[in-house]
């Protein structure tokens, strides 16, 4: 899809901004204008992903920052480092912060289970909290969250129990965010990525990707700028009238 100028004046904040579906993102929206803060548990990822953004529109001043989106104190510090920087809250935040650790359900330890629980959930909640409470003692007239879940978070999948039971608690904590927020004028919206191309699924085996890509309709993995593609839509003007959903960007992956 071709860069246009819709998010222009946005500040963006990015979790997970380091790698993969995250750092696309960040590429995205900043070709289309915003300001991007590059937010990741590994700084030295987020300041390369830092490195790769244009800054070719006026105003675009870009960061990187480390957090741990597990941590509610390093969130909240997060929040007040980018204010204190820009003046202002995000108006625009995705959360695409995210790790596996798979196993079988029988063989799951508990605290893989919890681990992939505090990131991917709780790290959803407490940077959609800390985000929405600064929009909103701001006095901000709108704003736009998006949460990046999966769609085995709406399907299940083998090995993954935890993985998928954090993206459905990501989607439900969507939706609900959503029916409170927006009498601030805050817009929540969920992503569920199907098999994408990133560093996570590098560690997949071929014959494991020959299968998934075999029962794709459009016959192939997906591209993290693809997600960026539906992230950058929500995250604009064009999608003002839309909150509470999610948009599936799977290839058609288990349709019906």
């Amino acid at each position: 899809m071709a860069a246009s100028s819709r998010l222009i004046s946005r500040l963006t904040l990015v979790t997970g901004g380091g790698s993969g579906i995250g750092r696309a993102v960040c590429q995205r929206f900043a070709s289309e204008g915003a300001s991007v803060i590059v937010a990741d548990l590994n700084e030295e990822s987020a300041n390369q992903t830092l490195e790769l953004l244009s800054h070719d529109l006026r105003g675009q001043q870009h960061m990187a920052l480390g957090v741990d989106v597990s941590s509610k104190d390093s969130v909240e510090k997060l929040v007040t480092s980018v204010q204190r920087r820009y003046f202002q809250p995000p108006s625009v935040c995705v959360n695409a912060a995210g790790i596996t650790q798979d196993d079988f359900l029988l063989k799951m330890e508990e605290d893989d289970f919890d681990k992939v629980i505090k990131i991917n959930l709780k790290g959803t909640f407490l940077v959609t909290q800390a985000v929405s409470k600064a929009l909103v003692s701001a006095g901000a007239v709108k704003g736009s969250i998006i949460t990046v879940g999966s769609i085995v978070g709406k399907v299940g999948n083998i090995g993954q129990v935890n993985y998928s039971a954090s993206k459905a608690g990501v989607e439900g904590l969507t939706r609900t965010a959503a029916k409170e927020l927006s009498k601030f004028g805050i817009r929540c919206n969920c992503v569920l990525p199907g098999f994408i191309t990133t560093p996570m699924t590098d560690k997949v085996p071929e014959k494991v990707i020959d299968k998934l890509t075999a029962i794709i309709p459009v016959g192939r993995m997906g591209e993290p700028a693809e997600v960026a593609d539906a992230c950058a839509f929500l995250a604009s003007d064009d999608s003002r009238y839309i909150t509470g959903i999610s948009i599936e960007v799977a290839g058609g992956l288990f349709i019906g």
